[in-house]
């Protein structure tokens, strides 16, 4: 017995017309078939068509990059450690142009306080890109079915968008990081020049306050990936999520293309069933009784009693053995 609540589940789409088993022969069933199969192909391509152009220059970018990232990534790796060994030597250059222990400790403590919100404001760095299972197989074929194919279908879409935009970020890392250096290079050069000035008018504080930037910079320099492998990986990431999601959805828009199709064709059949229903009768009618069968069986129709001429009221004539009427029938008459 069945004790779930009728109003909990789903009763599946409606279907009014018959299946060929149901209703024998019906050519329009099987070309309306073939139609929305043939629709279901035609939008799965169109949907590849749109990304294929995409897809194929992310390819040639993604190996152009992996070249790109290792190649940058060795030019600053000495520049950032002389840097770093540089910006060491300044800030402890100013602590001791400043004398007072107590600015450089306030210093410190503003510096930190405002680290915080620069970090909150840049964000860690590192990978953009997630795994994403996408899942290929559609929901049951069902008004609500057909409600969570379509949720289905944004929300993978969703997943491409934030991997396509994470990929295009990551391809322009190779020259991101090389401005980078370039970023802190032209700081400390500016924190050198400053002091070479007129000490009198040395803003010492600020240069201080430079520094740690500078120094703060240097320590982000590679945006958060560890080595090139980790940069890669990413990048491969992003692009591979971006293509496998393009492939699912071109599989769910087919489906969701049949699916509207065959609601499409139900219901012009629904329509052409109750603008003339008295045709569709008489063509089951033919169906069903177009012979001498009973209708709805098989079997060939036997009378009810040895007597098969019906006078047409129900009643049959009675004969004598020569086939003449009987004295009861002459009488009755």
């Amino acid at each position: 017995m069945n004790m779930e609540d009728p109003a909990q589940t789903d009763p599946g789409r409606k279907r009014c017309r018959p299946s060929t088993t149901e209703g024998g022969c019906d050519p329009s069933s099987g070309i309306d078939g073939r139609k929305c199969r043939d629709k279901g192909l035609t939008a799965q391509l169109e949907y590849s068509k749109e990304h294929e152009q995409a897809l194929e220059e992310a390819k040639k970018t993604y190996a152009e990059a992996r070249i790109s990232y290792r190649e940058k990534r060795h030019e600053a790796a000495l520049k950032v450690q002389d840097m770093k060994h540089q910006v060491k030597h300044l800030i402890e250059r100013i602590k001791c142009l400043i004398e007072q222990d107590r600015v450089v400790r306030c210093l410190d403590d503003a510096y930190e306080e405002v680290c915080e919100q620069l970090n909150c404001c840049e964000g860690t760095g590192g990978c953009c890109a997630v795994e994403f299972a996408f899942d290929p197989d559609p929901p049951a074929d069902s008004e609500k079915g057909d409600r969570k194919l379509a949720h289905r279908i944004e929300r993978y879409k969703a997943e491409i968008a934030k991997a396509k935009d994470c990929f295009t970020s990551l391809t322009g890392e190779p020259a991101a990081l090389a401005a980078r250096v370039e970023d802190v290079k032209k700081d400390l050069d500016a924190i050198l020049a400053a002091l070479a000035d007129d000490a009198a008018k040395v803003d010492l504080k600020k240069q201080y306050a430079s520094a740690l930037v500078a120094k703060r910079k240097l320590a982000r320099i590679w945006n958060g990936f560890g080595d090139t492998t980790a940069y890669i990986d990413c990048l491969c990431t992003s692009l591979t999520t971006w293509s496998n999601g393009v492939y699912t959805v071109s599989l769910l828009v087919g489906e969701q293309a049949v699916r509207t199709c065959a609601q499409e064709s139900e219901e012009t059949w629904c329509k052409t069933l109750l603008g003339g229903p008295v045709a569709e009768i008489l063509a089951v009618y033919d169906r069903l009784c177009g012979s001498d069968k009973p209708c709805g069986t098989d079997k060939p129709e036997e009378p009810e009693d040895d007597h098969s001429d019906d006078c047409g009221c129900g009643k049959h004539k009675h004969h004598d053995d020569d086939g003449e009427p009987s004295v009861e029938q002459v009488q009755s008459a």
